[in-house]
């Protein structure tokens, strides 16, 4: 398990899953958390803008990591950290939180473990 820990394809695959957890963390937050906080369309238009260009971003930098290119693995690397200050401050501020209790709360501690496991696993890649 360590070495397909420490190896380019388990940390692409670890982030790979991360972003998907990133996802459905994105659009429970919006559902419940922004709703909450920040109603009306302005909002929702500007957290789609953000996500998309993370979602790009990341995905940019997934390829460019499988294609060899030590780039790519920076930008997955800063991609990855994203959500960990997301869901970092989220655990820190909201927890436990209060809309969409339990599922909120389990998908935001959720993308928080795997994206610390990737970054962890593409910082072996990069050094």
């Amino acid at each position: 398990m360590k070495t397909w820990f420490t190896s380019l394809n388990g940390a692409i695959t670890l982030s790979a899953v991360a972003m998907l957890f990133f996802i459905a963390y994105a659009f429970l937050v919006s559902r419940y958390l922004l709703k909450q906080l920040t109603p009306g369309i302005t909002a929702a238009g500007i957290e789609t803008v953000v996500v998309m260009v993370i979602v790009g971003g990341w995905l940019w930098g997934l390829l460019a990591a499988a294609g060899g290119g030590r780039g790519g693995l920076f930008a997955v690397l800063v991609f990855n950290t994203l959500p960990v200050l997301f869901t970092l401050y989220d655990l820190l501020f909201y927890s436990p939180i209060p809309y969409g209790w339990p599922l909120l709360q389990i998908v935001v501690v959720g993308t928080f473990i795997v994206c610390v496991a990737a970054v962890a696993a593409l910082a072996f890649q990069l050094k």
